[in-house]
């Protein structure tokens, strides 16, 4: 098999999606992993229709919206955004990877879910972590000013984008609902009700995503997410953290993948294809 994108996308007739709804398609007896998604397609290639495999049998993906006091209303741009959203509110999934290109909306999806289950009680915190590796090719700008917290917070500027600021950030860091942790710190934790979020992920290797999943306390869940074509550094090319972590844990009841595929944050921003 080819890459695995956490979905399939299958052309199906109106009897074909029928043995769907009732429960008895042969597709079921495919080689399927645990929470891997299918979209529905007719024959003029529209999506009619999106599903999970639960390991027994297909159940339908509903449309969904997050409303939030923080981040507004948001509702999905395309079907693989409808799919990272019903991944991200399964209770049952603990261990959630979005991967795509810049501007597919990674950090806007798992940044708006997380606050809005947040606000509703559902965690008592997010725990952001990042690995501070720069931009390859980029001047190190040398040691910066501050305590802990104003030298991470650059690192954290994904996360106070998608809250209206740093403000709000920090608002919510003196509230103590957000913490934020570099990697290098996080060794012995037990985070217990919390989502721990890991932004920019192809920038670490399998014994740092062996790391953060060993913190995964009581009442907590993992969330990733990453661009494969963005890693900088070699070691992160040879020993891609995301990349392989993907690949183990596919499959797994507790492991849910989706990848992003089209640019949503502006026309201009999708011009960075062109650059290729």
């Amino acid at each position: 098999m080819g890459e695995y994108f956490g979905f399939r996308e299958m052309v199906m007739s109106d009897d074909m999606l029928a043995t769907m709804y009732e429960g008895t398609s042969t597709i079921a007896n495919e080689d399927w992993h645990i929470n891997e998604y299918l979209i529905a397609k007719n024959e003029s290639d529209e999506v009619v229709d999106q599903f999970r495999w639960d390991g027994k049998g297909f159940t339908r993906v509903p449309f969904k919206t997050i409303n939030s006091r923080y981040v507004g209303k948001v509702k999905p741009r395309n079907p693989q955004q409808q799919l990272a959203l019903d991944m991200l509110y399964n209770h049952d999934i603990t261990v959630k990877v979005l991967a795509g290109k810049f501007g597919t909306g990674k950090d806007y999806l798992m940044t708006s879910a997380a606050i809005d289950l947040l606000e509703r009680g559902k965690y008592e915190h997010i725990v952001w972590v990042r690995n501070n590796i720069e931009v390859k090719n980029s001047k190190p700008i040398g040691h910066l000013p501050g305590d802990y917290k104003d030298k991470l917070l650059p690192f954290a500027m994904p996360l106070a984008d998608h809250l209206g600021g740093v403000d709000s950030l920090e608002l919510m860091m003196s509230h103590g609902k957000i913490e934020i942790v570099h990697l290098g710190f996080i060794r012995g934790r037990d985070i217990k009700n919390s989502i721990i979020m890991c932004s920019e992920a192809e920038n670490m290797t399998k014994e740092h995503i062996q790391l953060l999943l060993g913190r995964v306390g009581e009442g907590s869940s993992l969330w990733i997410n990453g661009d494969y074509k963005q890693v900088d550094g070699d070691v992160f090319r040879e020993n891609n953290g995301l990349m392989i972590a993907v690949d183990k844990l596919k499959g797994h009841p507790r492991f849910g993948f989706v990848k992003l595929l089209k640019t949503e944050r502006s026309e201009t921003a999708a011009m960075a294809d062109l650059l290729d």
